[in-house]
């Protein structure tokens, strides 16, 4: 268990490194824009390309997770265009 904590932390830590910061795949895309304007609030957009699709699901759920601790929020479509556009994108 301490090692899976461990793991998310260290992924959640490098979310908002700049050196997961990258250009933003589709830039003119309704889902491209979403992700950017929703995920970019917290800290630097990752590149979709940086994880597998496995991986972004969990990192989704964290940030759910987060979001619902300080009161802010994604409606259910929201929730699903962004992970719709990571899956398109991952690696």
């Amino acid at each position: 268990m301490k090692k899976v904590c461990l793991m998310i932390v260290l992924i959640c830590n490098c979310c908002v490194s700049a050196a997961w910061a990258a250009a933003v795949p589709d830039v003119a895309s309704p889902s491209a824009e979403l992700f950017e304007a929703r995920c970019s609030v917290c800290h630097a957009l990752p590149d979709p390309a940086r994880l597998d699709w496995q991986h972004w699901r969990h990192i989704l759920h964290v940030m759910k997770q987060r979001m619902a601790e300080r009161d802010m929020a994604l409606s259910d479509g929201e929730w699903r265009q962004i992970a719709a556009y990571l899956k398109a994108h991952a690696r």
